[in-house]
């Protein structure tokens, strides 16, 4: 009986895992095609770097009117549609090497700060 227990429980996991890879690979076939995630994931750095960018490579916080009519060239806009579940490649914003980017969220008082790919790294590392 522990046996058939210990199996039930392990095949439970497996397809756990299954599934989360699964939905891991969706959200990266916002970016990639299923030729190029195929060749991503024989480099195991760079895929754990895009894994990480779905929902590491920015931050949502409230802006502030001021400092941004005092700066405006510094932000651009953005439509988001659900601000809890965003995919960062659905956002079509390429990283920057050292910049951080930052966009005004249309129709809210929020601004999404995209993460340069130093900062993401260096995440990673500490990870």
């Amino acid at each position: 009986m522990t046996k058939v227990f210990t199996i039930i429980i392990l095949l439970i996991c497996s397809l756990s895992i299954q599934a989360q890879s699964n939905n891991t690979d969706a959200k990266l076939l916002k970016k990639y095609s299923k030729k190029e995630l195929t060749e991503l994931k024989k480099n195991a750095s760079e895929y754990e770097f895009a894994k990480y960018c779905i929902d590491n490579a920015f931050y949502i916080g409230e802006g502030s009117k001021e400092k941004i009519a005092a700066s405006p060239t510094e932000y651009g806009t953005i439509k988001i549609k659900e601000l809890t579940d965003i995919n960062f490649f659905e956002l079509n914003i390429e990283l920057k090497q050292s910049d951080f980017q930052a966009f005004v969220i249309n129709g809210t008082s929020k601004v999404i700060m995209i993460k340069s790919r130093d900062r993401i790294l260096k995440e990673l590392k500490t990870k």
